[in-house]
């Protein structure tokens, strides 16, 4: 089995924008830089039930609550926007931006870099749970970000 090492930098890679734009290694997309950490949650739910003539507990599965998220350290012009990017709404609103609009996003998370053969998921959503926070000991501002999936995860591999 391979393991996955994200050690180096360049693998674990959220991408921002339209559905083009977010595949990795395309062009037009938003990286977001300076992730700390990065979780992809894909979570079905489980609705559990007793019956009388059992010892043991059914289940049965409901629809998955997928979630992507992460804190990263702030990039003044992500997080606000650049204000010049035509082809990325993302890119040109910023995260605050883009959550405040409560825009629609496209996402892909690679989890081997943006080369050849690269496997990553993606979907949609919507950005959430942007707080920014410094301190006197982290003089650095680091917020979580959430992204809510709109449907389904799916995965792919890079051209």
């Amino acid at each position: 089995m391979a393991v996955m090492n994200v050690t180096a930098g360049n693998k674990a890679i959220l991408r921002l924008g339209t559905q083009a734009q977010s595949v990795p290694g395309a062009a037009g997309g938003l990286v977001v830089p300076f992730m700390q950490d990065i979780t992809v949650n894909a979570s079905t739910g489980v609705v559990r039930y007793k019956t009388l003539d059992s010892a043991s507990e059914k289940a049965f599965t409901t629809p998955s609550t997928n979630q992507i998220t992460l804190n990263v350290l702030v990039d003044e012009d992500v997080f606000f926007g650049d204000g010049a990017n035509a082809t990325n709404s993302v890119a040109n609103n910023g995260l605050f931006g883009t959550q405040n609009n409560k825009s629609n996003v496209h996402f892909s998370v690679a989890f081997e870099g943006q080369g050849s053969g690269a496997r990553y998921i993606q979907g949609e959503g919507f950005l959430s749970g942007l707080a920014p926070t410094a301190s006197q000991d982290g003089a650095v501002f680091i917020t979580p970000i959430t992204i809510e999936v709109d449907g389904d995860l799916s995965t792919d591999v890079t051209p």
